[in-house]
């Protein structure tokens, strides 16, 4: 298997099990709900969202639906940051959660445009969209951020660590470090990059967040948690295997 196509399983395995459990708690992004309070219920909005993200995952992982489902997902990802997280962010831009918080999802987006683009396209209308280049260059942009929080927030960083690694706020600042060397890198076209954050990161899910849903299962947080970041290691392997296949170009028109 080409590690794009297990980025691609991981991706769209998280978000099915994220709508799912969604659901069936009626809690898939319950974000929207002071936007639209009055307008459509708690119940009703979750069970929308939750459907979105179930229906998106599942169709990521069957070939003939991945590439326009990846497409679909990676706009919804994209409306929610701008709805939900950029206000935020242009209030108060000097606070560098704030930036974590449009960087983390963005880095979804990055990966369900990776996947669209390196499916092979039908459909005039689809052909030329495609641009892996551009996806890897939003994936490189988004990692800083992600990056600098390690820095900023270490009393939420180290006691993440699993408590036999030693060292851990030294691990948390070489991680911050990690992420950010790896955008430079990946901006710079440097395919060994990628292929490092997603190794990293999908020791983070390993490490951090399957021992924790396993320690507290029916914490739906952790739950939370260990989908998002094994949404953020499909995206980061789909970015990785990228730089192992030939950049599409879009062809001038006559």
């Amino acid at each position: 298997m080409r590690i794009e196509g297990l980025g691609r399983i991981l991706f769209g395995l998280s978000f099915a099990v994220r709508g799912a459990i969604g659901i069936a708690f009626h809690n898939a992004q319950v974000a929207w709900q002071p936007l639209l309070k009055g307008i459509v219920g708690h119940d009703a909005l979750s069970d929308i969202s939750g459907a979105i993200l179930l229906v998106g995952g599942i169709a990521i992982l069957v070939p003939r639906t991945a590439r326009i489902a990846a497409l679909a997902l990676g706009f919804y990802l994209l409306v929610e940051i701008l709805v939900l997280v950029v206000p935020t962010l242009v209030a108060h831009p000097l606070i560098e959660g704030n930036w974590y918080s449009v960087s983390e999802p963005l880095t979804l987006v990055a990966g369900a445009w990776t996947i669209f683009s390196l499916l092979p396209g039908e459909g005039a209308m689809l052909a030329n969209w495609g641009n892996v280049r551009a996806g890897q260059i939003v994936f490189a942009l988004a990692l800083p951020a992600i990056g600098l929080s390690h820095f900023f927030y270490m009393n939420l960083t180290a006691p993440l660590i699993p408590s036999y690694l030693p060292f851990h706020v030294p691990l948390g600042y070489l991680t911050g470090a990690a992420h950010i060397a790896a955008g430079v890198g990946i901006l710079l076209g440097i395919g060994l990059a990628a292929t490092l954050e997603a190794v990293m990161v999908s020791l983070f899910t390993l490490l951090v967040w399957v021992p924790m849903v396993i320690a507290a299962p029916a914490s739906r947080g952790n739950w939370s948690e260990i989908l998002v970041s094994t949404a953020i290691s499909g995206a980061a392997w789909a970015v990785a295997g990228s730089f192992r296949r030939p950049l599409t170009i879009v062809p001038e028109r006559p």
